[in-house]
């Protein structure tokens, strides 16, 4: 029972962590694209007071999707931290000497994907709760929400390379070998 409740558990925080960040990016994209154009043609007092209103909307959003971020960031982690903090090791396909004392390549360590993602989605959800909780926006806030906007897309991406990094080191290590879109013949 222990091991499908941590199977479930486990499950449940990588959904709320795609969940939380595709919160993030959708608010932010729809706080920075629609809103200004939705209310364009507002007089300034009245654009102002939308974009509080939805900025402290979007405030509670960020907090409770930052929490959950960090939390369901930390199981993770802890899930495939010998995969990240394991020493490196040679490519099974080595074939010879000079094969060996090369070892993996920068691209292949999981770790570095690993610091890259959980260090930019740290500035990214900093940004975001700055963004959000200071009195007084900073001066050019869409700008802000926009740099901010790209740097979660980045995180995104490093995400899913340090996934993909992982996977590739399991299954080589494994000796499978996939060679991306070749299906198998069939007679």
């Amino acid at each position: 029972m222990s091991e499908v409740f941590v199977h479930v558990f486990d499950l449940l925080s990588r959904y709320l962590h795609i969940a939380c960040t595709t919160v993030l990016v959708g608010g932010t994209l729809f706080y920075e694209m629609v809103v200004p154009e939705a209310i364009d043609e507002l007089k300034t007092e009245q654009q102002l007071d939308v974009f509080g209103r939805a900025r402290w909307v979007f405030r509670q959003l960020v907090w409770v999707s930052a929490v959950l971020l960090v939390l369901s960031g930390i199981v993770s982690s802890r899930k495939q931290w010998r995969e990240y903090s394991r020493p490196e090791v040679t490519s099974p396909a080595a074939t010879t000497v000079d094969d060996l004392d090369e070892g993996p390549s920068v691209l292949r360590r999981p770790g570095w994907w690993w610091v890259a993602h959980t260090s930019t989605g740290a500035l990214a959800v900093v940004i975001a709760v700055y963004l959000t909780t200071v009195t007084r926006p900073p001066d050019h806030p869409i700008g802000w929400m926009r740099l901010n906007l790209v740097i979660l897309l980045v995180v995104i991406f490093l995400g899913s390379a340090t996934r993909h990094v992982r996977l590739v080191n399991s299954d080589a290590a494994r000796g499978v070998v996939r060679i991306p879109f070749v299906t198998p013949e069939t007679d």
